[in-house]
């Protein structure tokens, strides 16, 4: 369950008053918070599967993952940055940049433990075909809460399709939550020697193996009701052109 607006409003304090600065939130805009100003790449109105109209005050398009945010330093009271950090190739920029313009805020991606457990048998959605995937596989990095900093982690798809990280469950929590005050503390493990990588993924199994159901993840030992489910789709979708996933 992702976190609410309200929760957020609550943990943050967030009054009225408040700048509120959403970074990279286009696709999905928040609904209770005031937004002063989106950042992101495309307006709202442009983004792909969830287009909606501009909520907030002000848009300033940007590439977080290359570009400096146009803003002065602790500009904003409040930064939120919900589902986006996981999407670039390079979200140290941003990290960076949202501590320098903010005074506080929140970031969530989902749990490192939700990107590792392989999806079901799937035809349409994504278009990746019969495939069962770890987690979304368009993401970068993983996320977990080390202490009071924030870990980012490599998401490394060769290991995760080795036979020791094939996870059918994941009962944790779905989102992870960071609220953070002043500074973002975060550490990189990106090791040039892979076979810590290893020991790093091992790790966080070890420590959360209440959490874990293992298996196998080849698609053709999943659910009957799956492909069911799949042949079904591909055959609406196929005979209506206009069809959402």
């Amino acid at each position: 369950m992702t976190i609410s607006d309200v929760q957020i409003i609550d943990r943050l304090k967030i009054k009225p008053t408040d700048r509120v600065l959403d970074v990279g939130g286009s696709a999905k805009q928040h609904n209770e918070i005031q937004v002063d100003t989106i950042l992101d790449l495309v307006r709202p109105e442009k983004t792909p599967y969830q287009s909606s109209k501009l909520k907030a005050k002000n848009f300033v398009q940007v590439d977080i993952a290359r570009q400096k945010f146009p803003f002065q330093d602790k500009e904003f009271d409040v930064c939120l940055c919900t589902h986006t950090l996981e999407d670039i190739y390079n979200p140290f920029l941003a990290i960076d940049e949202m501590s320098r313009v903010a005074k506080r805020g929140f970031i969530a991606t989902p749990s490192r433990g939700r990107e590792m457990e392989f999806s079901h048998f799937n035809l349409t959605d994504w278009q990746t075909g019969p495939r069962r995937l770890p987690g979304f596989s368009h993401h970068f990095w993983l996320f977990e809460n080390r202490g009071e900093a924030m870990s980012i982690v490599p998401k490394n798809y060769p290991l995760l399709y080795s036979g020791d990280f094939h996870i059918t469950k994941w009962t944790g929590d779905e989102e992870f939550r960071f609220f953070w005050q002043n500074k973002i503390k975060y550490k990189v493990f990106n090791p040039t020697n892979f076979h810590e990588l290893i020991k790093e993924y091992q790790r966080f199994l070890s420590e959360n193996k209440q959490f874990i159901k293992k298996g196998p993840v080849l698609f053709y030992f999943d659910n009957p009701l799956y492909y069911f489910k799949e042949i079904i789709k591909t055959l609406i979708w196929n005979s209506c052109p206009n069809y959402s996933k």
